[in-house]
């Protein structure tokens, strides 16, 4: 039976439109960071603390729970794999929370807002003192928590954290996943095995993508290039395809036949609550775009999604939008600034640029 959280909440650790992690089988690329665990596994010396690190989307979600199945005792299909069916009984118990042996902690949600919280309290840290004392409740002695994002622990948070890897118990595992290692105390960092997932080769996402999504090889190419190497968030932009793929590339189009446009719908659609993670696309699409355009500017070579505009810009004026976007997510999130008043004072400045 299904963990009541999993049906009555929403979860904070999967990226929108994707498959969450506890349910993806298959990782693209990490061979090197999924030999390193496996020999120290077979080295009969697994330290208890391990950071997975990389940007979002990248797999570390993936590989963490590749990990904690082979772990807990899952039957690989080969040698030296952490490769699981999902029918194996570990997985399945894994996959739905119900593995008493593993605890994931994660931003709770707050059943008086209705909204998830903004980061992880340290009861959720302390509560694993007793989950780790406590008698492993499956055949395998082992016990695992995934912390899922590290990066959501306030400093209460990873002082506790500190402590618990300063004085591990016996048979415990913990990992962390961080997108940005530096917000966590360097204590904590130097007490953990680091692994990093860089990002992954575009051909080698391509392929990956092609064998699961039914779309235009121009919308895979485009998506793969705004991806920046991560297959989770791949797929996010082909699921947002009509609100940051399809949108940015008519922006970018009339941009370049001398226009100004100001399309009141994008805006719109941009600036609505429930388009929350969309709008985080569309920020980091537009912003690689035009650092894309800068060093286009500046060196005759194209690397970014879409066509370049083929217009007289410095390559400082294409730096200084790049600069300005940033900062204004920033200042939009932040400040709880009017969402279309920003996209409109951003769009007029990049089509002002004649």
């Amino acid at each position: 039976m299904l963990n009541k959280e999993l049906d009555n909440f929403p979860e904070p650790d999967c990226i929108p439109g994707c498959l969450h992690p506890r349910k993806t089988y298959d990782l693209v690329g990490h061979r090197i960071a999924e030999a390193s665990f496996i020999k120290a596994v077979n080295s009969g010396r697994m330290h208890h603390g391990w950071l997975i690190t990389g940007a979002p989307g990248v797999g570390k979600a993936t590989l963490a729970y590749r990990i904690i199945r082979f772990a807990l005792g899952a039957k690989s299909l080969l040698p030296n794999s952490l490769d699981v069916p999902n029918t194996d009984i570990v997985a399945q118990k894994v996959e739905s929370l119900g593995h008493g042996n593993f605890k994931l902690v994660r931003i709770p949600y707050d059943h008086k807002s209705k909204k998830l919280r903004s980061e992880i309290p340290v009861s959720s840290i302390r509560e694993l003192s007793e989950f780790f004392q406590s008698t492993a409740a499956e055949d395998n002695a082992l016990r695992i928590c995934l912390i899922d994002s590290a990066d959501n622990l306030n400093l209460n948070s990873q002082n506790a954290l500190l402590k618990l890897l300063e004085e591990p118990p016996d048979k415990s595992l913990v990992i962390l996943l961080s997108a940005s290692p530096g917000l966590l105390l360097p204590t904590i960092k130097s007490r953990c095995v680091r692994l990093p997932l860089k990002s992954i080769d575009n051909d080698e996402v391509k392929t990956w993508l092609s064998t699961r999504v039914n779309v235009p090889k121009s919308t895979i190419n485009n998506a793969v290039l705004l991806s920046r190497g991560a297959p989770g968030k791949a797929i996010s932009l082909i699921n947002n395809y009509d609100l940051v793929i399809e949108p940015l590339g008519r922006y970018l189009r009339e941009l370049a036949d001398d226009n100004n446009p100001l399309d009141f719908n994008l805006i719109n659609n941009l600036a609505a609550a429930k388009n929350l993670s969309a709008r985080k696309l569309f920020w980091e699409a537009l912003q690689d775009t035009l650092h894309a355009q800068a060093i286009y500017s500046c060196t005759g070579e194209w690397h970014g999604a879409f066509s370049p505009i083929k217009t007289i810009k410095s390559t400082a004026q294409w730096q200084s939008l790049w600069e300005k976007s940033v900062e204004m997510q920033k200042l939009e999130a932040k400040l709880n600034m009017d969402k279309k008043t920003v996209f409109i004072d951003l769009f007029n400045s990049i089509g002002t640029l004649k």
